[in-house]
């Protein structure tokens, strides 16, 4: 009956000596079957995310077994999700993993055919292996997103943790300023490294007078919903 018994071995050693009786060319599928059974035995999307990562486990040492690309493309999904709860928890290096996974299953149709995908999968992996210090990791991924971005709303997460990334490195604060004013540049808003007091005080006094007779609170409550500036205070912040 389902739920009503739990079996483990004893000792790591026993389990991994019975694993050594399985003949290896046997190993992926039954990995396969067993992933995908895990799979079909949840009933909803809840009861996938407990167990993601044991689902995940599974199918990804069975992956060399699959033959159809829409099970590729599901697998490459369910390392997504698996390294979104891995964020979640603050397990960089687990993320990390599970994105790669992911990255190493696409193909370059799929750049075209899952780009939503694509771009997800290797902006989340930037950011964890900037949580990771892999700081050279980080720009090859943002130097492949540019490349393949369709959109500037593509890059601009990219953009933000490349920023990050050159900011961390000790006196090189001031790339990582030229390349998000670069972005910012793209999105509309134009700023300069050189701008003179008497300037900044021009345009302060300006924003003083957009504001004025205005209840700033009411302004503040107000929900942004324009993605392009949404962008740009994502970037300044």
């Amino acid at each position: 009956e389902k739920n009503c018994l739990e079996y483990c071995f004893a000792h790591d050693q026993i389990e991994s000596a019975a694993y050594s009786l399985i003949p290896e060319k046997h190993q992926g599928p039954w990995h396969l079957s067993i992933g995908k059974k895990l799979l079909s035995s949840c009933n909803s999307e809840e009861e996938i995310e407990k167990i993601i990562f044991l689902i995940t486990d599974q199918l990804n040492r069975g992956k060399l077994s699959m033959k159809e690309e829409a099970e590729h493309i599901s697998l490459i999904e369910l390392n997504y999700r698996a390294a979104k709860k891995a964020i979640s928890s603050s397990m960089f290096s687990n993320a990390s993993h599970y994105l790669k996974e992911g990255i190493n299953l696409l193909e370059k149709k799929h750049c075209e055919s899952h780009h939503r995908l694509w771009i997800s999968l290797y902006v989340s992996y930037a950011e964890t292996e900037y949580c990771n210090g892999n700081f050279k990791n980080v720009r090859d991924t943002v130097g492949s997103i540019i490349a393949h971005a369709k959109s500037l709303d593509d890059k601009v997460p990219a953009y933000k943790t490349l920023c990050l990334c050159v900011g961390s490195v000790k006196r090189k604060n001031i790339d990582a300023t030229r390349i998000g004013l670069d972005v910012l540049g793209q999105l509309g808003e134009h700023f300069t490294l050189k701008r003179s007091l008497v300037s900044s005080l021009a345009e302060i006094f300006k924003t003083k007078l957009l504001l004025m007779g205005k209840d700033v609170d009411i302004i503040m409550s107000k929900v942004m919903d324009d993605k392009q500036m949404l962008a740009i205070m994502d970037l300044l912040e």
